[in-house]
């Protein structure tokens, strides 16, 4: 094998493991503290949720099971395509019966395609997109909805009036999430007009869009599960053994006052960590250990009535 070949050879394995590589999620504190032992998700919209050539529950699916090892992974696709959201009324209740929960919501832009032919009015969208939120939230589902992709509306004035449209009900979608504290899944914003993401109907994502559409997913759920359903637990701090600077990391399944101590192998408190209130969820701080004299330490949260503990190792 020649030296050319043997770049060859070695450049591709470079973009071989690069590409590998951003096919894995980043798994957040969420995948180490969550409090239950399956994570069940209801998706229900259209033709993006149905998937044409490919979906993205598939690889949402993957990211769940790379970073919540042991967990049962249970995803429903609840799309038909074509629908607007007035015609997914109908089925929304069946597709909600007996699941427990994120519900994740993504359709309206057939709903664009009519409000841009003039058969359809916006406030009829507001009106579908409130009952589903409400719907969910009485059946005890965490509801996230996700916003409306772009289509390719290159030399093509229709579709750009039906993008117009999208982006109104985005600004819709978002304000309805606000008004209901809800999460919601920006797909628009991380598609953008990257229609290289897209089948070449301009319309729906290809394998590649739907892998991004999949993280978009993943992190709203991963927020969800940070804000509501944490155990109390408490990271190995980061680095270990320090030297300077490290930082900790810790959940909380309800607000309290946090108390964070660190001991010597003696059980004596050489040092003060941390002592406020702070809200449910993950939190991380960074502290200093360039005070201390190397050697094996403890620090120890307590939180209402439970110690959790971690050994430090301090060098120089």
């Amino acid at each position: 094998m020649n030296f050319r070949k043997i770049a060859f050879f070695l450049f591709s394995l470079i973009c071989i493991s690069e590409a590998s590589h951003a096919q894995v999620p980043s798994c957040s504190a969420a995948s180490k503290f969550y409090s239950k032992d399956s994570i069940v998700v209801t998706t229900f919209g259209a033709s993006t949720v149905h998937g044409i050539g490919s979906t993205f529950q598939a690889p949402l699916q993957a990211d769940f099971e790379h970073c919540y090892t042991g967990k049962v992974v249970d995803i429903t696709n609840n799309g038909i395509p074509g629908e607007t959201t007035t015609q997914g009324l109908a089925r929304f209740p069946g597709a909600i019966a007996g699941r427990t929960g994120f519900m994740l919501i993504l359709m309206g832009v057939n709903d664009a395609f009519d409000l841009a032919n003039k058969k359809a009015r916006i406030s009829t969208t507001e009106k579908n997109m409130r009952y589903y939120v409400q719907e969910s939230l009485k059946n005890n589902l965490i509801p996230i909805i996700g916003t409306l992709q772009f289509i390719n509306d290159k030399n093509n004035d229709f579709n750009k009036t039906v993008n117009l449209y999208i982006k109104q009900i985005n600004a819709l979608y978002k304000k309805i999430a606000a008004d209901n504290h809800l999460y919601v899944a920006d797909i628009n914003k991380a598609l953008g007009r990257d229609f290289t993401l897209f089948n070449p109907d301009g319309l729906h994502p290809n394998p590649e869009g739907n892998n991004l559409i999949a993280f978009v997913w993943f992190d709203a759920i991963n927020k969800a599960i940070e804000d509501k359903l944490l155990l109390i637990g408490l990271n190995q701090n980061y680095p270990n053994p320090v030297k300077d600077n490290t930082k900790i990391g810790f959940s909380l399944s309800q607000a309290g006052r946090v108390q964070i101590k660190l001991y010597n192998m003696n059980g004596a408190i050489v040092k003060d960590v941390y002592d406020d209130y702070q809200s449910s969820g993950y939190h991380e701080l960074t502290t200093s250990m360039a005070d201390l004299v190397p050697g094996i330490y403890i620090y120890m949260m307590q939180v209402g009535g439970q110690r959790i503990s971690k050994k430090m190792i301090v060098t120089r």
